[in-house]
């Protein structure tokens, strides 16, 4: 039989015109357009890490601390390793104290920094600038942190230090798991007081929420002194009697070096003070939250102890009263019946 072989290769060529149609999504092929790029997956890397002005291309190997909180959240992370230099106050954990003591914040030893040589030197608080350019000059990096002013800040700050030292890869799960127990704790706290006033002196100088004291009392209710005016450009934390009285807080928290017959007479008038519903502040638990880590969760549980307390106290005042009334109708009824 014959076949014409034309029509053959007629018929493949639009077989195969057919489907680089269907291929191509029935479209005209640019032969001028560029190649598509295939994706790449970039896995990103640890380091760099940027730490306020600082910029870490790989984890400090020594390092230096001269605030207490500091050196307690490096030895907590994991980190205690490195830790080289220590203030004077730096007392926990109890093994710190095996490195050297560098001085303070306020008064570092610069000799003994530039003699211990670490790659690192932390603090919260502001050291001079011509100590800096001191410890500097000799090799040493210096990262002022700034001091948490809220319980998310100490999150932040538990989670630059893990990135600073473990890379930013796993910072923030270091940060949780450290905080975890805190986490619980301001839970278990919340609502556990309608409202208060934190008064730190007998001038009635009053923690509103920007300050860390302020913003952690928070967590327990309504801080009724939240929110204060400015005064030559700052807030003025002073408040008078009478100010004090018309916020009317339902409970007052008081540092132990302040006794409530120290204030002024006319809070007296106040319902926390009538109804005994006062917080006492013990050094322990003062320590925590003007240097809080995440030993802060023995403070609440310090501070919801008292609350139960007093609560119970006062319902068991009210519980009596109601009985002494209902006591005291009933003696009435019955000397009427007689």
């Amino acid at each position: 039989m014959y076949i014409n072989k034309k029509i053959i290769r007629s018929a493949v060529c639009a077989l195969a015109a057919g489907a680089a149609a269907l291929l191509c999504g029935c479209t005209e092929i640019d032969e001028d357009a560029p190649a598509p790029v295939m994706a790449t997956v970039v896995s990103e890397k640890p380091y760099p890490v940027t730490a306020g002005s600082l910029v870490f291309e790989e984890a400090p190997q020594t390092v230096g601390s001269l605030s207490p909180a500091v050196t307690e959240i490096i030895c907590e992370l994991g980190f205690e390793d490195r830790l080289t230099g220590r203030s004077e106050y730096c007392i926990y954990p109890e093994s710190a104290s095996e490195a050297a003591v560098l001085g303070s914040a306020a008064n570092p030893d610069v000799d003994a920094i530039i003699e211990s040589a670490p790659d690192l030197l932390i603090s919260l608080s502001p050291i001079a600038k011509k100590d800096i350019t001191a410890i500097e000059a000799a090799g040493t990096r210096v990262w002022i942190i700034f001091p948490p002013q809220s319980t998310g800040d100490l999150y932040r700050c538990y989670e630059e230090i893990a990135a600073v030292f473990g890379g930013k890869l796993n910072c923030s799960a270091a940060a949780e798991d450290a905080l975890e127990p805190l986490k619980k704790s301001l839970y278990d706290a919340r609502d556990s007081m309608e409202s208060f006033v934190y008064i730190m002196s007998p001038e009635l100088a009053a923690a509103s929420d920007s300050t860390f004291a302020g913003n952690f009392f928070s967590c327990f209710g309504k801080n009724a002194a939240g929110k204060r005016d400015e005064k030559n450009g700052e807030e003025d934390i002073s408040m008078t009697a009478e100010e004090l009285l018309a916020l009317d807080p339902q409970w007052l928290i008081l540092p132990d070096s302040v006794s409530v017959y120290e204030l002024p007479e006319e809070t007296s008038g106040l319902s926390a003070i009538k109804n005994n519903r006062i917080i006492v502040l013990n050094d322990d638990v003062l320590e925590r939250i003007e240097r809080p880590t995440s030993r802060l969760d023995t403070a609440v549980y310090a501070i919801l102890n008292q609350i139960n307390e007093k609560s119970g106290e006062n319902a068991a005042d009210n519980e009596n009263n109601e009985n002494n009334e209902n006591g005291g109708n009933s003696e009435s009824s019955e000397s009427q019946e007689e």
